[in-house]
């Protein structure tokens, strides 16, 4: 590259008619060295960029960036839809089964002495009806007053014990009540409220208490606790979701193939445009140092004074530390020429 930039610059340059001339140049402060380009500098320089670009251009289409990225993008896209599909599906299922179970609250007792315990007690009966096509056996709940959740000292979970048989598990359409047998009972942390919710929940717990269902459980036949297999809901509805489920792990699957895919063209594509790039800085310097017909320091008030070069067209160069330069077109006629040249650019020996 090097022998092929100086036979350009050779042949770019060299003047028709050489006449002796003296240059004095005032530049911008902040340079340490001034140079004396060739004239078709500036075509070689564009010509080696506008190559490099098409070069890296061409990269790209080589190792199909676009395409390999528009495919993990769609593959992205439908996995993302999957994934919805199948929470959508989860959440449905859910919310059905919840609103599966009734329950009425037949009777409530309280204990809440603000000034001698930290704690409430709370003691009810209840009725429950499963209204779902399974056996259900227990429900977490938060208790509520109104719009007062009370704060309680763990998850309330409520099983469903037939208190006479023991028999675990409530079946489609049974009901199940504790009226008549032991109460159900929790706690909540009274500290944790203020004077008007404390007032508002000692005002209405017999009459405004309810359970806001959050989760449950089921098993595939009744009997006692520690004979029955307790399921989640995903384990529940396995196969209700597991065409959902198949679909967006299948989705995800072939988005995580694709991203390799990209990943790895990408990664190659980098690579390659470094050495274009290395090429291109290399090609650059090259140039730099094969243009110069001339080079001086300026002195304390920015001026350079360039002895005995031809008469003929030149560019003006300086860079400094900030990767600023001058970079302009000139002149020189025979005998002395004066100019100013002030007019800072990027470096166009830069990448």
């Amino acid at each position: 590259m090097r022998s092929i930039i100086t036979a350009i610059c050779i042949v770019a340059i060299l003047p028709g008619i050489v006449s002796a001339a003296r240059l004095q140049l005032e530049v911008s402060p902040g340079f340490s060295e001034v140079y004396l380009l060739s004239e078709g500098t500036s075509s070689i320089l564009d010509h080696l960029k506008a190559k490099a670009d098409r070069e890296i251009a061409e990269l790209g289409e080589t190792h199909q960036i676009t395409i390999l990225k528009e495919r993990l993008d769609k593959a992205s896209t439908l996995a993302q839809e999957k994934k919805e599909a199948y929470s959508q599906k989860f959440s449905s299922l859910r919310e059905t089964y919840l609103e599966s179970i009734s329950v009425s609250i037949n009777g409530v007792d309280a204990e809440i002495y603000p000034s001698s315990s930290a704690l409430a007690e709370v003691y009810f009966y209840f009725s429950i009806k499963n209204n779902s096509d399974r056996i259900v056996t227990d429900i977490a709940y938060k208790p509520v007053i109104g719009d007062i959740i009370l704060p309680t000292t763990s998850s309330l979970v409520l099983e469903f014990i037939h208190p006479a048989t023991l028999v675990y598990g409530l079946g489609p359409g049974q009901t199940l009540t504790n009226k008549g047998y032991d109460p159900e009972h929790f706690s909540f942390f009274i500290g944790q409220l203020s004077k008007e919710e404390l007032k508002e929940i000692q005002k209405n717990i017999k009459t405004h208490f309810s359970m806001e269902i959050i989760d449950m459980h089921f098993t595939d036949k009744r009997g006692y606790k520690d004979q029955t297999q307790i399921l989640g809901f995903r384990e529940a509805f396995e196969s209700q979701l597991k065409a959902f489920k198949t679909a967006q792990e299948k989705a995800e699957a072939d988005a995580l193939k694709k991203k390799e895919a990209y990943d790895e063209a990408l990664n190659a594509f980098k690579s390659d445009r470094e050495g274009l790039e290395k090429n291109l800085k290399d090609s650059l310097e090259d140039l730099k140092k094969a243009s110069i017909r001339s080079q001086t320091r300026p002195d304390e008030d920015n001026r350079c004074f360039f002895e005995g070069i031809d008469a003929g067209s030149y560019i003006v160069y300086a860079s400094n530390a900030q990767g600023s330069a001058l970079f302009t077109g000139i002149t020189v006629k025979t005998g002395t020429t004066k100019l100013m040249v002030n007019d800072l650019t990027k470096d166009p020996f830069t990448p």
